[in-house]
């Protein structure tokens, strides 16, 4: 086996993974933007229907119009344990890869045993930092509240 065979697939892997990010972003921009532009039209098409500040004074002050101002934003942030499960996914992921090329690399010869270890180390690096990460932010999101909605003293 030659390193062009594990230095291709993983080139091609990690511009396929770039590509499918920049779409997701670009998917979810064009859904908050669209969100937010609803929104700010019900919000300009409710000013326009009261005909006097007291007539929306009057609303807001009412049960409906309390329910109205105290609902979350449309456009919300993704909650914390899916970011924390998402990095913890993939650290999986790039753990298990990383170490099945270094076993790969064992069944290779000569100057072509050394690129393998080289990537697989690396891969299997990043999926530790991942792994790390997620555990690190899975402790500051339950003592910030952020999880079960309990906030802990920050010792």
């Amino acid at each position: 086996m030659r390193a062009e065979m594990i230095v291709i697939p993983t080139v091609f892997g990690l511009l396929a993974y770039t590509i499918l990010k920049l779409l997701r972003n670009v998917l979810d921009h064009i859904h908050r933007t669209r969100t937010s532009r609803y929104q700010s039209e019900l919000y300009s098409k409710m000013l326009e229907k009261f005909g006097s500040s007291h007539d929306f004074l009057g609303y807001l002050q009412s049960e409906a119009g309390q329910k109205l101002l105290l609902a979350p934003p449309a456009v919300a942030e993704r909650p914390a344990h899916g970011r924390i499960l998402n990095s913890v996914q993939l650290g999986i992921v790039l753990l298990v890869a990383g170490v099945g090329v270094i076993g790969a690399s064992t069944m290779l010869h000569g100057g072509d045993q050394e690129p393998a270890l080289v990537i697989g180390m690396l891969v299997a690096s990043i999926g530790i930092g991942l792994l790390a990460s997620g555990a690190v932010s899975y402790t500051l999101s339950r003592r910030l509240g952020l999880i079960n909605g309990t906030r802990s003293e920050v010792q």
